[in-house]
């Protein structure tokens, strides 16, 4: 009689320990809820930045509550953060640009050899969507620069005629 009390006294600890340390993960994190976290969720594309309370960009609001983010702020949580679609592009190539701050920009597309195919300035700005004709370029890989005072960022193109 004694060993099954004690057993099941182990038992109890056991599971009492199991969800006070489930829990405690959950209260540690005030950023991240855990129990909100969904893998797999289907998000739309749609390129609109938020800041999470990590500290992490994400795509859009979506993604940040999919990822179980309590609480986040519009725009990027890095200087610069840019998107292009389509990829791989034909004719046309959209461009998004998030800045933290208001500062001027630079956008160039290079071939993967460094020879420049597109240079465009802009002043004093914090979100561009912006087109860009490819049409005339050589089927092939480039890299579509966006540079604000001491931060750069980049992304990979296939330019494709479809």
């Amino acid at each position: 009689m004694k060993l099954i009390l004690w057993s099941k006294k182990i038992v109890f600890c056991v599971i009492c320990c199991f969800l006070f340390n489930s829990l405690q993960a959950q209260v540690v994190s005030n950023c991240v809820d855990s129990f909100n976290i969904r893998p797999g969720t289907v998000c739309p594309p749609d390129f609109e930045p938020v800041c999470g309370c990590d500290n992490i960009t994400y795509r859009n609001i979506c993604r940040a509550n999919a990822e179980g983010i309590i609480y986040y702020n519009m725009g990027s949580c890095e200087p610069l953060a840019i998107d292009i679609n389509p990829n791989p592009a034909d004719q046309t190539l959209f461009l998004k640009a998030v800045l933290k701050y208001a500062d001027n920009l630079t956008i160039f597309i290079t071939d993967i050899n460094g020879q420049e195919y597109y240079r465009r300035y802009f002043t004093n700005i914090t979100y561009l969507d912006f087109p860009i004709e490819v049409g005339g370029f050589r089927n092939g890989i480039y890299l579509v620069f966006a540079v604000t005072g001491d931060t750069y960022v980049y992304k990979k193109l296939s330019k494709h005629t479809f």
